[in-house]
C-alpha cells in the first residue's frame, strides 16, 4: 500500500506541476476557466476529476520523453 500511495502522490504532483507551469497543456474547455478562477484551482479540479488510469496515462505522456504524444 505504501508503494501505491507514493506512486499516486508522484503522479498527482507531476501532473499538477506540469499543468501549472504550462496551462496550454490543458484541454480548451478547461483553459477557459482560467479567466474567472485562479490557475491552481482550475488545475486541481481538472486532476481531481481524472480516473486513475487517465491520470497515469497523462503523466506518462507528459513526463516520459519516449512516450508518443
Amino acid at each position: 500500500m505504501v508503494r501505491m500511495s507514493e506512486k499516486a502522490r508522484m503522479i498527482i504532483k507531476g501532473l499538477y506541476d506540469a499543468y501549472v507551469r504550462n496551462i496550454d497543456m490543458l484541454p480548451d474547455h478547461i483553459k477557459v476557466r482560467i479567466a474567472i478562477e485562479p490557475r491552481h484551482v482550475v488545475v486541481a479540479d481538472y486532476i481531481a476529476g481524472m480516473t486513475d488510469r487517465f491520470a497515469a496515462a497523462e503523466y506518462k505522456k507528459l513526463i516520459d520523453p519516449f512516450e508518443r504524444v
